[in-house]
């Protein structure tokens, strides 16, 4: 096994470490978000094969190996040491709990978001006799917009305006399937929790610039956002695209600054440190399968 299989945990690292800077950098578009959702799914796919790898390193020292080794006058050499591959087999484990983990809690928030639609007059727009302000962009066929009305009491016209042009940014652009992605592969490999975060506040910021256009006023999207913050007595529901979602200063304050300008080196190179996972946990795969073939075919 060649050093290559360790590659795409060193390479989810750096992207992990450099993914919050980027999105701060980067122009909130859906193009941008996608760019960073990519270089997620390689690396986590990148990591996971590698562990994968890591771990049937394993069945080199089975009886059944060692017996094919000894009747051939082979001394077996180990290619990565034991507590690798166990380590490597527990981490896939804990993986796929994860996995399943996040998906019960999207699959519950979602079903519990219907349901409430349901309950209301049919429509795009779905307004809850609820105090509290909050508002979701809740997808499915077709995709609508949950309000409460404690937060229809709380803005004013434009502002309630904001609130619809923001969520409906989230339905047509499809942020949900971006979230939900980018959730499963942090569960995969927890390195990638930064990434999620970026992630999250990238599809935010992209529906909030879109409001801004459609209610032609940056000035009225903060005040319409910082209100509904300020307002908010407790958290958004996990896995939903909320109004007051994540980073609400952050977003606030680029709202108070100028549209920023699109820089298309900065996501192909994101994306890049992603390929390169991916690439090397090819080299590693090669290596694995000539390991096999010098064991087993030769």
């Amino acid at each position: 096994m060649t050093v290559s299989v360790y590659i795409p945990v060193a390479l989810s690292v750096l992207v992990a470490a450099i993914s919050w800077l980027m999105a701060a950098r980067l122009s909130p578009t859906r193009g941008t978000a996608i760019t960073v959702v990519g270089a997620a799914v390689l690396c986590a796919a990148g990591t996971t094969w590698a562990l994968v790898l890591l771990a049937l390193s394993l069945l080199g020292f089975t009886p059944l190996a060692v017996e094919e080794a000894t009747e051939r006058g082979v001394v077996l050499v180990q290619p990565v040491p034991g507590v690798v591959g166990v380590l490597a087999a527990v981490a896939l484990t804990y993986g796929v709990v994860r996995v399943v983990r996040v998906a019960r809690a999207r699959w519950a928030t979602r079903r519990e978001l219907r349901k409430l639609c349901l309950s209301c007059a049919p429509g795009e727009l779905a307004v809850v006799p609820v105090a509290e302000p909050h508002a979701f962009a809740v997808p499915g066929r077709p995709g609508r917009v949950l309000v409460t009305q404690g937060l229809l009491a709380l803005l004013d016209g434009k502002e309630r305006r904001v609130v619809l042009a923001h969520e409906r940014a989230h339905l047509a652009s499809r942020h949900h399937g971006l979230r939900a992605t980018v959730e499963v592969c942090a569960a995969i490999n927890p390195m990638l929790v930064p990434v999620r975060e970026s992630v999250a506040f990238l599809v935010e910021r992209s529906a909030d610039e879109h409001a801004a256009t459609v209610s032609g006023s940056r000035e009225v999207t903060a005040r319409a956002l910082a209100k509904a913050a300020l307002a908010e007595s407790s958290g958004p529901r996990h896995a939903a695209l909320g109004f007051i979602a994540c980073a609400v200063s952050a977003r606030v304050a680029a709202l108070h600054s100028a549209p920023p300008r699109p820089r298309r080196l900065l996501p192909g190179g994101f994306l890049l440190l992603g390929a390169g996972a991916t690439v090397a946990a090819v080299q590693a795969t090669l290596a694995f399968y000539r390991l096999i073939h010098w064991l087993w075919l030769r």
